[in-house]
This record gives C-alpha cells, sequence and structure tokens, in this order.
C-alpha cells in the first residue's frame, strides 16, 4: 500500500504531451476483473485516449473488446447480461439433444471416460470451453476479418502459456476469439486450448499482469489495473479447488509485483471482499474498479481523444460463404459433420444462422468443442470448422433400487465411431434382480447422415409376479427372453426417427417358486416403429412433448410359433403454466388386435412410471388404454412434486375401446433429481380406497425401448 501511495503523489502532477503514447495493462483475477470494466468506464467519461491495450486472462476479454470498439458502459452491459456460469457448462439440455441421440434413454449413474488401455481417466479440465469460444466468437464477429491486432481500433495484445515448454505466448495475430479463449485457460477449470498444434492454458502463469508487453508496444506512459488476489490463509484452504487455486497463485502472484512497479499510475481497486468465483457479485465488483480509477485519474492529466469518435465496426447483416473446412476430425468423416451443421457453401448466412448451426452441431454430444472462424477471400469468407472429437471411449456405471426390494447394478460400455467411421455401440450388463444383456449397434451412413443400420442382440431374464383380487403376491415365474432385431432408419427434421425392422426372439417361462409347466415360444417378424421427443427434461419435464408408436406382424409360416398384430404407443405432453408449475396429460395404448393369446409377451401395467393404484407389472392384458393427467410442481431447483390422476382400461378382442375393466387411481409423487441418479417416493388410492407406497432410486427403465421390437 505504501508504494501504491508513493506512485500516486509521483504522478500526482504529471503532465503529458499529445505526441506521447498511453498503453493500458489490464491483469487476470476471474470474476475479480469485473473491476476493469468500471475503470473503462470512467476512461470513457473523461474522455482519455488509450493507444494500446494488453491484457491477460479475463484481463483479455474485457481489453479486446474495448480495442475492437465497445465502449466501457456496453461491456458492462455483456457482463451483467451474461450468466458466467452457464458459459463454463458445457452439457446440453435434453429439449436440444440431436435426435439420433434421443433413441436411447439416460442409462447411467456416474460416466467414465476410458482411456487407450480402457482404464478409467479424469478429464484435462471442468468444462471443455465450448459454449465460452462461440460466445467469444459472437461478441468478436466484427472482427473477424482482422487477422493483425495492429489494426483494430486500438492495438491489442493478450497472453497465454505453452503447457509443454512453460513459456510465454503473446498474440498479436490471428483469430481474436481464439486467443481469448486460450489466455483464459484457467488450469483445473477450462482444457487447454490448441491453436496450430501447440496447447495454451492461462496467460496468467507467466505473466498475469502484462505491463512490460503493453510497453514493448510503444506506451511511453502506462496505467496499470491490478485486481489478482493474494494467496490464502491456511484456514481458507478447505477444498481440492482451494488447494489447486493456490498452486496456481504461487506463480501467478510471484509476477506480479515486479509488474507493478513498472506502471506510471496503478490502479488496485479495493477488492478484498471478492474471490475469483464472485461471479454473483458483477454490478459491486465494477463499482470498485469506477471508484478506484476516478480516485486517481482526476488527479492526473492525460491526453484526450478530443474529436475521435470510438465505434466499432459495423457486423454485416450476411456473410458469404464460398468454401467449408473442417479440421480437427479424426474418425467422424467431413460428409457427416457437415450434415450435422447444415450450412452449404455458396450461400449466404447471418451471424445468428451460424452461431446456431454450431449449437446443432454441439448437440449430436460427439464434440468436445465445435466452433467457426474465417478467412477473408476475394470471393466471399471461408468457413473453418474447427473442433476436437469426444473421448470415443466410456463407460457408465448404473444402478437402481425399488420398493419390490430389488437391486440391480450395472455397467455401460459406449464406444462412438469406434468400430467403423459415423458408429455408435453400447454394450449392457445388468446384474441383480434383473440379468440383462444387450449389445445395440448402429451405423450411420456418410452423406445421407439420417440413415443408418441397426443390430441389436439381447438377452433378459426377470422374474414376473401374479396377484389376487386383494392386490397380493400369490405366485411368480421366470421370463427369459433372448433375440436380435435388426433395422433400417432415417431422421426426419432432427425432429423424429422412424425404423423398419426385423426382429426373433424365444421367450421361456419356467419355474420360479411355486410349481409351473414351462412354456417356451418363437416369434418372428417385421415391424415399424416412430419416435419424437423435446422434453426439457427426461426425468421431471416441465415442458415439452415425446410420442413412441411401435407396430409389427408375426406369422406362423415364418419361423414364428404365434400370429399376431401388435401396437403399442405413449404420448406425453407437457405444457407449462408458469415457471414452476406444468401440466402433463399422458396416453398409452397397446394392442394385439385379434389375438388374445399372448402369455409370451403381454402388455405389463402397473407401477410408479405406469399407473398409480396398481402394483409393479400387476396386470396384463391384450389391449389397454391409460389415459393420465397430471399437475407438476418444481418446489424447489430440483426437487418435483406430482399431483397425478390415472384410468385403465383393459380388454381382449376390441381394437380401440377395451370394455372389460376400468380402474381409477391417483397420487402424488415427490422426486428430486440428483446428480447420483433419481429419487421418487410416490403414495396412491385405487377406487376401492386400498393404498399403495412407491419408492424408485437410479434410472429404473428400460434404456432400449426403442431398440427392442
Amino acid at each position: 500500500m505504501k508504494k501504491i501511495l508513493i506512485l500516486v503523489i509521483l504522478f500526482i502532477f504529471v503532465q503529458l504531451s499529445t505526441t506521447e503514447k498511453v498503453g493500458l495493462a489490464l491483469s487476470g483475477g476471474g470474476a475479480r476483473g469485473f473491476a476493469h470494466v468500471g475503470v473503462l468506464k470512467a476512461i470513457d467519461e473523461m474522455n482519455i485516449k488509450i493507444d494500446y491495450i494488453a491484457g491477460t486472462s479475463i484481463g483479455a476479454v474485457i481489453g479486446a473488446l474495448y480495442a475492437i470498439g465497445y465502449t466501457g458502459a456496453e461491456i458492462e452491459n455483456i457482463i451483467l447480461e451474461l450468466n458466467w456460469r452457464d458459459l463454463l457448462d458445457d452439457k446440453v439440455d435434453r429439449e436440444d439433444v440431436y435426435i439420433g441421440q434421443k433413441r436411447w434413454k439416460p442409462y447411467a449413474n456416474f460416466n467414465f471416460y476410458l482411456a487407450e488401455n480402457f482404464s478409467p481417466m479424469l478429464p484435462r479440465g471442468f468444462s471443455s470451453g465450448n459454449t465460452l469460444v462461440n460466445k467469444l466468437f459472437d461478441l468478436t464477429f466484427s472482427a473477424a476479418d482482422i487477422a493483425d491486432f495492429d489494426e483494430f481500433l486500438i492495438p491489442f495484445r493478450c497472453t497465454a502459456t505453452d503447457v509443454l515448454s512453460g513459456e510465454l505466448k503473446v498474440f498479436d495475430s490471428g483469430s481474436l476469439h481464439e486467443a481469448i479463449r486460450a489466455s483464459i485457460s484457467f488450469p483445473t477449470f477450462l482444457e487447454p486450448f490448441e491453436i496450430e498444434n501447440k496447447f495454451y492454458i492461462d496467460g496468467g502463469i507467466n505473466a498475469n499482469f502484462p505491463v512490460e508487453i503493453v510497453s514493448n508496444m510503444g506506451a511511453d506512459y502506462i496505467i496499470g489495473v491490478q485486481v489478482t488476489s493474494g494467496l490464502k490463509e491456511q484456514d481458507e484452504l478447505i477444498t481440492l479447488i482451494d488447494i489447486l487455486d493456490q498452486t496456481v497463485n504461487f506463480k501467478i502472484n510471484e509476477n506480479v509485483e515486479e509488474s507493478k512497479a513498472k506502471c506510471n499510475i496503478l490502479i488496485d481497486p479495493a477488492l478484498e471482499d471478492f474471490s475469483n468465483l464472485s461471479f454473483d457479485q458483477k454490478s459491486e465488483i465494477i463499482e470498485q474498479g469506477e471508484i478506484a480509477a476516478r480516485k486517481i485519474l482526476k488527479k492526473v492529466e492525460l491526453p484526450l481523444r478530443g474529436d475521435e469518435i470510438k465505434n466499432k465496426p459495423s457486423e454485416p447483416d450476411y456473410v458469404f460463404l464460398n468454401k467449408i473446412t473442417i479440421t480437427g476430425n479424426e474418425n467422424l468423416s467431413s460428409s457427416k459433420i457437415k450434415r450435422f451443421l447444415g450450412l452449404e457453401e455458396g450461400v449466404g448466412y447471418s451471424k445468428k444462422q451460424i452461431l446456431a448451426a454450431f449449437e446443432r452441431a454441439y448437440n449430436v454430444e460427439l464434440f468436445d468443442y465445435i466452433y467457426p472462424r474465417f478467412e477473408e477471400q476475394t470471393d466471399g469468407k471461408k468457413l473453418i470448422v474447427k473442433l476436437k472429437e469426444r473421448n470415443r471411449k466410456k463407460l457408465g456405471i448404473n444402478y437402481t433400487y425399488n420398493d419390490r426390494n430389488q437391486f440391480v447394478a450395472g455397467i455401460i460400455l459406449e464406444l462412438n465411431n469406434y468400430i467403423q467411421r459415423n458408429s455408435k455401440l453400447l454394450f449392457n450388463l445388468q446384474l441383480g434382480n434383473i440379468t440383462e444383456v444387450d449389445l445395440d449397434y448402429v451405423k450411420n451412413f456418410g452423406r445421407t447422415m439420417g440413415v443408418y443400420f441397426r443390430l441389436f442382440p439381447h438377452f433378459r431374464e426377470h422374474r414376473l409376479f401374479s396377484y389376487n383380487e386383494n392386490h397380493e403376491k400369490v405366485n411368480s415365474v421366470k421370463s427369459r427372453q433372448k433375440g436380435i432385431t435388426g433395422g433400417i432408419g432415417f431422421f426426419a427434421q432432427y425432429a423424429v426417427n422412424a425404423e423398419f425392422f426385423a426382429f426373433t426372439y424365444d421367450t421361456e417361462m419356467y419355474r420360479d417358486i411355486a410349481e409351473f409347466e414351462e412354456k417356451k415360444f418363437r416369434s418372428s417378424g417385421l415391424g415399424f416403429k416412430l419416435y419424437h421427443e423435446n422434453l426439457d427434461d427426461f426425468m421431471f419435464p416441465m415442458r415439452g412433448s415425446q410420442i413412441l408408436a411401435k407396430i409389427s406382424k408375426a406369422h406362423r409360416e415364418y419361423y414364428s410359433d404365434v400370429s399376431y398384430n401388435k401396437f403399442s404407443s405413449k404420448l406425453k405432453l407437457i405444457l407449462p403454466l408458469g415457471e414452476n408449475l406444468s401440466f402433463k396429460y399422458q396416453f398409452e395404448y397397446g394392442s394385439y388386435f385379434d389375438s388374445d393369446d399372448v402369455q409370451f409377451d403381454p402388455f405389463l401395467i402397473g407401477g410408479i412410471d405406469s399407473f398409480l393404484g396398481l402394483n409393479y407389472n400387476e396386470m396384463s392384458a391384450p389391449i389397454y388404454k391409460i389415459n393420465t393427467l397430471c399437475l407438476r410442481f418444481r418446489l424447489y431447483r430440483e426437487l418435483y412434486s406430482d399431483l397425478q390422476y390415472n384410468v385403465l382400461t383393459l380388454g381382449d378382442s376390441d381394437v380401440w375401446l377395451p370394455e372389460n375393466s376400468i380402474y381409477h387411481g391417483a397420487g402424488i409423487n415427490i422426486g428430486y433429481n440428483a446428480a447420483w441418479g433419481p429419487i421418487r417416493f410416490a403414495a396412491a388410492l385405487d377406487e376401492d380406497l386400498e393404498s399403495y407406497l412407491y419408492f424408485s432410486f437410479g434410472y429404473e427403465w428400460d434404456f432400449f425401448e426403442f431398440s427392442r421390437h
């Protein structure tokens, strides 16, 4: 503090001639760096002319925007509108997931990426930075054509650290949004960023306060804004993040004091009450920067801008793409990636359309990041699609437990583009009260990405209970089914998945506890299925719709013991009534039409996911229909509650109006969408006021419902 006071006193009477150049150095500091915005607002209001800018990390973000023409007030609006935590969250919302991925339901409580030897591996950072780099492209779009940073309205530099050599990298040219992304790659939070085959992390490791850099640009006098946090005390080192942050800060703080001494004017806002992660206190931090800048700058005479007008270059309404090239793909074909993007050569697109295309491509969940870069050409722009493919191998751990004392645990191995290009393989092994083995292989076809081939061999063994009229278990048998399904499918307009399929399977029902005559069935046939979904969340959606319909036919003459026609469908429609209230209508219908001998593969009804007011799989019939009405409340963040009423009708011969029995049920469902798996409790009454209690933990459903016959 004593040094700062001496510096202020020394320069309080300094006057600069109009020919001398003023440089601005903006340090890194995480959320504390929002104070830079307050300093820029004060500089604008005092009409001070800045000739050079250098920034590190958050200082690079704010300094770059100022250099290309944003005012301090405009940058403040950007900072306040952005949700900075969301910028580091690359998770894709369920409703935005590509329809090709929605063929499979959520299937794992935890996921791990696998190394080449198939051992679990940790990521290189909590975020790949896809959302961040595309937002930086959005904000710097007006300067996308400018490769030389000296040609900005204010010449600019930013720093990064080569993660292999440890050397400082000063960016003075290239793509601005890439340079900023490299500079802001704080270790552990953001993955190192690749530019021209080199990987970079946060510039603060070597030059967190780039005073010398702005001096080398030609500045005669340097205004430095220092927002770096000091080292934590022992009682502040509580979490792993605290330790990692402290480790990095040793190096960062090492070079700050030396840089502070080289400043002609040092602005050191009072940020003791804020940390690098105080992203929820943006306004307060900006205000502290403005207060500190006014206090010091009003005592110093600096060159003024005069009549110069500082405006960023205008953004074009449309960008004509005369060429599109893909870089970074190893296992995905360029034609498929272009199909994901939906952009074509020889067509003009707005910035909004380009960004939407890259978001759409990221939503296929095959990339760590995918973002655009432009190169100017005589007859338009060359769009360079820069991407990094996700690790092709992933292992999912799944476990469930329910009110029926059933515990099931298993693994799901996911291989993307591993067997062949443009392919996906899922191997599922479940053990416990249910034994299941599935292998789901899908191969997409190159440029016609919307067409695919599926092969699905499967095995499943589970217990079926029978109940008396008092809803009590009286018997049980075991059902074992093995078979294979193959299909040709296609996607339509990124919204519908349709598939023609052929199937064959054997079902064996055998003694479990009570005496039971063993039965075996074989069925083979053809079918068609259709799937649509745009739910905002699979477990507790608050808006959206879902449709699954299947129709199939088997005949005795073609490797089948029984001839039948089968149709099943599920419709879910959820309409938001407010921010935390939705109405859900759900309809299920299944029919074997004129066939009533379907012991080998009946429609099973009852339970928390089927019908409140019956035990799990308590009833079966060749024809059924369920109508469900529900009010869903979001009580707090991931805590939900449903008030539900459902009506079940059963039959054995009529196609559309089952006539035998009608059942009513109503209940309340409480659910929590936990990170380790959903937890649900439900209580219900049937029409005779008999009570039912349900409990479910984990993803307790058939992950491969669409894949099956």
